[in-house]
C-alpha cells in the first residue's frame, strides 16, 4: 500500500515538472522571438531605408557556359550500359 502511494506520487510530480518545463521552454521561445533586441532595432528603422547587401561581388558561382565547356564528354561515348545491371 505504501509502494503503491510513494509511485503514484512519484508519477504526479514528475507529470507537474514536465508541465512546467513545457511552460519555461514556451516562455523561453516566447521571450526570444518578441522581446530580443534584433526586434526592437528591426521596429525602429524607417520603413524608405534599405539595407546594402553584404556581398556585392555577384561573380562568386562561374556561368553554366564556362561549366560545360571545361567538361571532357568525349569519354561518355564509351560506356556499357550493360556493366550497370
Amino acid at each position: 500500500m505504501l509502494l503503491k502511494k510513494i509511485i503514484g506520487l512519484t508519477i504526479i510530480l514528475l507529470n507537474i515538472a514536465g508541465f512546467g518545463f513545457l511552460l519555461y521552454s514556451a516562455g523561453r521561445i516566447l521571450k526570444d522571438k518578441y522581446l530580443s533586441k534584433k526586434h526592437i532595432i528591426k521596429s525602429r528603422q524607417p520603413p524608405g531605408k534599405k539595407k546594402e547587401p553584404k556581398i556585392v561581388n555577384d561573380d562568386i558561382i562561374p556561368d553554366e557556359d564556362d561549366l560545360l565547356k571545361d567538361m571532357d564528354l568525349s569519354d561518355l561515348d564509351n560506356i556499357k550500359f550493360d556493366d550497370f545491371e
